[in-house]
């Protein structure tokens, strides 16, 4: 045999086969990152030991979620808690301050507990992109606290925590957000029994009107004393029953927060990625934190419960719904995180610790690692710089142990490159195009319930393409020069410099969920130097890489379950309009990218690779037919219920002499998710008289529809409507009254007053004609800008929230100038008064209560009255 036999037979080995390993290697290696996911979600679902009253006396210092629980039960008890109606403005702000005048009567001397109820008028302009608002609130309350020392000096930094006590319609707010009230509860408690004073005063703001446009949170920021001297918060809400706090949210940009949050909390639970999710507006909600950061320009962080939120903002949000594990994890990180910031130096001067955002953590839920983004950016660039300096060395040991040539050797790596990046093309088009066809044969959300099947609905075509990509490579492709091994290590590398690239654009950008692929390249280049030591020695290199991906499959294991069981849930409340199955798709992509990126091509050294992509396609055809059949109903009662708002309306549009122009009543569904109302069509007769709104959207501003909130018009194009038998019945009908007409004619206005009385949850929508220009109202000091126009109208949204004490409302419209259209001469301005019951379900008309009576078992149906008055001035 000469040299160059010699040299083949090494590359191919004595029987064609040496180089590869059994295939029962793949099954194994499946089982080992299905053992670690398990394991990972079993330490995920593992929760602090609640303690009882009891255990008081041995651990006078902890947090004691029995008292919590308790005091639970008595606020959640007494039904809904809509801000402005009986049960929340008195019977839960009198439980509030009951509880908290006995923490005071209990604390220690050293402490003083004060506790006060604010009620507040004012406004804000929200500034949505499609659909802006002008929020109104008059006599909303807050019961607020403070902790300060018997004696000495006023404290001139203050500490606040806050969370809301009212609640939605026809929700006892067990989660939201009575548990976090109970919680901030037992925290003041514990913190008012300590031996010694804080350096700094803490204040506990219980918010009475958060779920309404968060007022109540603006009503502290801007008409209360004690917000001047707050420094830094923590807000605390839920969207969810039970599991971990993540602490989703914080800063901005004074990251010693996450200094404390990491050397204090003993459950930490927090990732960047949550927060640039929830501000990418892919959570359909906002929480206080947007208020104390934009209005009061003051930084702090978000907790909240996010875990599997299907019964978030229904009437199965109850008591029994939160463990007592729930609350003592969050009891223990927020009372060990106040009472660290209630003594920080920081607090004295933050302008002198304002620094950058942070990357930020948990591993999980053991440790915080968190770095600014300045720090990011050098880690970063330095890790790719070294990736690709010991993918150089490794090529260069190849070149060394072969007789490849460079430029061989070069083409190879292209070829590689180009192979991987068309795998995960491919197989990201076929999950993403599968998740299309689903959508459009309203297949959709079979996963809603069935959380597995994205595994096989969507990871499975993805891994499919990522595996078949380079097997099909390497089976059509020869190499003279180049082992079986070196090759894949060669597809191992160019995945590894794919991922680089993307690093360093994401860095770039200021993308800080890049540290995702940060962990990936981190480790792949920390095996890649063991095994360059090493030399690659042959089949030791395979093992030494595949410890290497056990921490990253760990971690994205973690931010698997992060994801899923909050954005699942989240697809039962969101726009009924899009496609969820897009969403979760590029979930299960962005997993499969980063936890099977360098697992994938090992398969190519199998002896019968197809078995394998055998087993992975079967999987995907179960989880098909699982999906089309019962089991694959989104639905369950109880569990994961399917949400519907249907509203009884009573519409009523006036000619400009103040006679009627059109009077109708209907049954309006405002749609949830894909199946609204396709689920109920052949379930309820009345459906089959169910039309959309259509072209009615056209002839009535905003299609005469009483709309909670403005946005709720976006959903006109996916919202249906029936004929209903009679008017519903109002325990506080509207009375619009117009008190008066001044014109100055210097100024070429004219103003308009008018008085309403109406039921505490209304809106008003002002659009002026065409020629005519708003230039003043008593809404607010300024004309904000119009939202989404109406026939070329600007259209002008104020959402309007009065407690129990105001219901009559004065306000003034001015306009300047003269209608341009001969139809509408002599007009200025379209005025609609909007007005909510909900909260009055007891005054549904019989015919409503049967209507709603025929939804199906698994739908949870928030039904109420609604009125709408339109007029043109």
């Amino acid at each position: 045999m000469d040299q160059n036999e010699e040299d083949r037979s090494l590359v191919k080995g004595e029987d064609g086969r040496s180089e590869k390993i059994s295939l029962w290697w793949f099954p194994g290696l499946t089982g080992v990152i299905v053992g670690i996911y398990f394991l990972v979600h079993w330490n995920w679902v593992s929760m602090p030991t609640a303690l009882r009253r009891a255990d008081e006396s041995r651990y006078p210092e902890r947090f004691i979620a029995e008292i919590a629980k308790q005091n639970l039960f008595e606020m959640s008890n007494v039904g809904p808690r809509v801000a402005g109606s009986y049960v929340n403005d008195v019977v839960t702000v009198g439980f509030l301050r009951r509880v908290i005048e006995d923490i005071a009567d209990s604390a220690n001397p050293v402490h003083r507990v004060e506790v006060e109820v604010q009620s507040a008028y004012g406004d804000m302009f929200l500034d949505y992109e499609k659909y802006p608002q002008t929020s109104v609130y008059r006599g909303i309350l807050n019961v607020v606290v403070r902790l300060v020392p018997s004696v000495g000096p006023e404290p001139d930094h203050y500490l606040m925590l806050g969370s809301h006590f009212d609640s939605v319609p026809q929700s006892p707010g067990g989660g939201d957000d009575g548990a976090m009230s109970v919680v901030m509860l037992e925290v003041l408690r514990k913190l008012s029994q300590t031996t010694a004073p804080f350096a700094h005063g803490i204040v506990f703001v219980f918010n009475g009107c958060e779920e309404n446009t968060l007022q109540g949170s603006h009503a502290f920021v801007k008409h209360h004393r004690y917000f001047e001297k707050v420094r830094t918060f923590i807000n605390m809400d839920v969207a969810a029953n039970g599991g971990r706090d993540i602490m989703f949210q914080a800063g901005p940009k004074y990251s010693f927060l996450m200094t404390y949050y990491r050397d204090h909390v003993p459950h930490p639970y927090c990732t960047a990625v949550a927060e640039e999710l929830f501000q990418a507006d892919l959570v359909p909600s906002e929480t206080d934190f947007y208020v104390y950061s934009k209005f009061g320009q003051v930084p702090g962080m978000d907790f909240a419960h996010s875990t599997w939120g299907y019964l978030y903002h229904t009437a199965y949000d109850a008591y029994e719904t939160i463990p007592n594990e729930t609350l003592q994890h969050t009891g223990d990180n927020v009372l060990a995180l106040a009472t660290a910031l209630a003594n920080a130096d920081e607090l004295y001067d933050m302008a002198e610790h304002e620094g950058s955002k942070a990357v930020f953590f948990d591993f999980l839920n053991w440790f915080l690692i968190y770095y600014p983004l300045w720090a990011s950016i050098l880690l970063n660039v330095g890790l790719s710089l070294i990736a690709v300096a010991t993918i150089g060395v490794s090529l260069w040991l190849t070149m060394q142990r072969t007789v490849v040539s460079f430029r061989s050797l070069a083409l190879q790596c292209l070829a590689s490159a180009g192979v991987i990046l068309l795998s995960i093309i491919v197989g990201a088009g076929l999950s993403l195009a599968l998740a299309a066809i689903l959508n459009a044969v309203g297949s959709s959300m079979s996963w809603f319930t069935q959380s597995w099947l994205i595994v096989g609905l969507y990871g499975c075509p993805y891994l499919l393409a990522t595996i078949v990509g380079p097997l099909l490579f390497i089976r059509l492709t020869r190499h003279d020069h180049l082992k079986l091994q070196d090759r894949v290590q060669i597809l191992l590398h160019m995945t590894c410099l794919l991922y680089a690239i993307l690093l360093i654009v994401l860095t770039a950008v200021s993308i800080r969920s890049a540290y995702l692929f940060t962990i990936a390249i981190l480790f792949y280049t920390v095996s890649a130097l063991v095994n360059v030591l090493i030399r690659y020695k042959p089949f030791h290199w395979i093992y030494v890489h595949l410890i290497g991906q056990i921490i990253p499959i760990a971690y994205y294991s973690s931010i698997s379950m992060t994801s899923f069981a909050t954005f699942i849930p989240m697809q039962g409340r969101g726009n009924a309009g899009s496609n969820p199955e897009l969403l979760i798709a590029l979930f299960a992509i962005l997993i499969g990218l980063l936890g099977t990126g360098f697992i994938a091509s090992l398969l190519t050294l199998a002896r019968k690779p197809y078995w394998f992509v055998g087993l992975v396609g079967l999987f995907f055809v179960i989880s098909i037919i699982v999906m089309v059949t019962e089991a694959g109903f989104p639905f369950r009662a109880h569990t994961s219920p399917q949400r519907y708002y249907v509203y009884h309306i009573d519409r009523n549009f006036y000619h400009l002499n103040g006679t009627v122009r059109r009077s109708e009543t209907k049954y309006y569904i405002h749609p949830q998710d894909r199946h609204t109302p396709d689920l109920i069509q052949d379930l309820i007769p009345e459906m089959a008289y169910a039309t959309q709104p259509g072209d009615e959207c056209d002839r009535e501003l905003y299609c005469g529809v009483p709309f909670y909130q403005n946005s709720h018009h976006g959903q006109r194009e996916n919202a249906w409507w029936l004929p209903a038998d009679v008017r519903p019945v109002f325990p506080l009908p509207v009375e619009l009254q117009t008190l008066g007409k001044q014109i100055d004619p210097v100024a070429g206005t004219t103003t308009f007053t008018f008085a309403v009385t109406g039921p505490d949850h209304m809106s008003f929508y002002v659009s002026p004609v065409a020629g005519v220009r708003l230039t003043a109202w008593s809404f607010s000091d300024a004309i904000p800008r119009s939202g989404l126009p109406w026939n070329g109208q600007d259209v002008h949204f104020i959402n309007y929230v009065h407690g129990m004490q105001d219901p009559t409302y004065e306000f003034t419209v001015t306009v300047r100038g003269e209608a341009s259209k001969a139809s509408e001469a002599g007009w200025s301005f379209y005025l609609n008064v909007v007005a909510q019951y909900m909260h009055h379900e007891e005054y549904r008309t019989a015919g409503f209560q049967r209507f709603v009576d025929q939804f199906p078992h698994y739908a949870h149906v928030v039904a109420y009255p609604a009125y709408l008055e339109s007029r043109i001035f």
